[in-house]
């Protein structure tokens, strides 16, 4: 008999940017959940990477990966986000974090304009409270949307997404812009590798799948938590048209909400996780 196939799972947050779970606390989840292998993947952050390793340790089967999500301009939508994953970062770099925290500085501009912008539509949301939802995490939308939920503007984060603090929304505000390929190159800066998250999110994804693979994005997220059976296979069929790794994860933020994907409930096989380690280690040995 067969031994079962590992549960890897690439694309997860902690309260280190817009997740509810401590880093501690989500590797006692990763660990409850039989998952083999994760990623940690905070936005713009590495700050909770450490205390997840650490706390990994306890747990011999589990391996945790160094990663990030950054938020990259889309090369024709300037009203659109593409994010892109890292994965295998040598983090502690210098200049690598000075990035980062230029990057963490700017959501914190971001954010006290958007609730200024709330403020004139007649939504009252303190941005102290907003800190304090936030705690150690760079502020996000999803802690303003909170503070939404809390005056009872809105009744779930997700509402606060249509119409409000989307990408088309009225309190929109833009943030400070990386290209994509900068993204990638810093990426790469610390020995990583880079994959596009949730594709379907991006406008006119198909048509930038050979632009992004120039860049040297190496796959992108076909086994994803929101994704329907049928959608994963046209994934893995563009995919395989442009030699691209069919990555993926449950994108897990302990939200809480009907139908949540746990952890180790998606994720890529065993053998696009090794082609993927091999991409990072091609990286480290070309710098």
């Amino acid at each position: 008999m067969s031994a079962p196939s590992p549960k890897i799972d690439l694309h997860m947050h902690t309260t280190l940017s817009d997740g509810r779970l401590t880093p501690e606390e989500l590797v006692g989840l990763l660990d409850r959940q039989g998952v083999d292998v994760a990623a940690v993947t905070d936005h713009d952050s590495t700050e909770g990477l450490d205390a997840a390793i650490a706390a990994a340790e306890r747990y011999p089967r589990l391996r945790l990966i160094a990663g990030i999500e950054i938020s990259a301009d889309h090369p024709t939508d300037p009203k659109s986000d593409v994010h892109v994953l890292g994965y295998f970062l040598n983090y502690h770099d210098d200049a690598f974090q000075e990035r980062l925290q230029a990057f963490r500085d700017d959501r914190k501009y971001r954010g006290q304009r958007i609730v200024e912008r709330l403020g004139e539509q007649g939504y009252a949301v303190e941005w102290e409270r907003v800190l304090e939802i936030a705690g150690d995490a760079g502020v996000g939308r999803p802690h303003i949307a909170q503070a939404l939920v809390e005056r009872g503007y809105i009744k779930t984060v997700k509402e606060a997404f249509n119409g409000l603090l989307n990408d088309e929304g009225t309190a929109f505000v833009g943030r400070s812009h990386i290209s994509i390929a900068e993204s990638v190159e810093l990426i790469a800066s610390v020995g990583g590798v880079a994959v596009l998250a949730h594709p379907l999110y991006v406008p006119g994804y198909e048509e930038l799948i050979p632009q992004l693979a120039s860049f040297g994005i190496v796959g992108f997220e076909v086994h994803y938590g929101e994704w329907a059976p049928e959608q994963r296979k046209s994934l893995a069929r563009l995919a395989e048209r442009y030699g691209m790794l069919p990555t993926g994860g449950s994108d897990y933020h302990a939200m809480g909400h009907e139908g949540e994907h746990l952890p180790g409930t998606a994720g890529p096989p065993a053998e696009v996780f090794a082609e993927l380690e091999k991409r990072a280690e091609a990286v480290r040995s070309a710098g």
